[in-house]
């Protein structure tokens, strides 16, 4: 697991870094399963998780880049990582 910060980001100024309109409280496995790729903290938690421990910066950035490109109906993790490691 890595331990990237909010300013290691690539897109640190284009994330919402509160819940936003659409996201209510934390609801357990739904909120574990789904991303919500516009709000930072989430996005920062996903790559933590799925990035080895040694990863660097430009890991980070690269796998910023690849949620951007994944279609915007996909929000289920799986799937979004299924994509990052096809197209790494």
């Amino acid at each position: 697991m890595a331990n990237f910060k909010k300013s290691d980001m690539l897109y640190e100024n284009q994330y919402t870094w509160k819940r936003d309109r659409g996201d209510g409280p934390y609801i357990g496995k739904i909120d574990r399963d789904r991303l919500d790729r516009d709000e930072g903290y989430e996005v920062l938690d996903f790559a933590n998780a799925s990035l080895i421990d040694t990863a660097t910066v430009e890991s980070l950035h690269k796998f910023e880049k690849l949620i951007k490109k994944v279609p915007s109906n996909e929000v289920m993790k799986v799937n979004i990582i299924d994509f990052i490691k096809k197209n790494w």
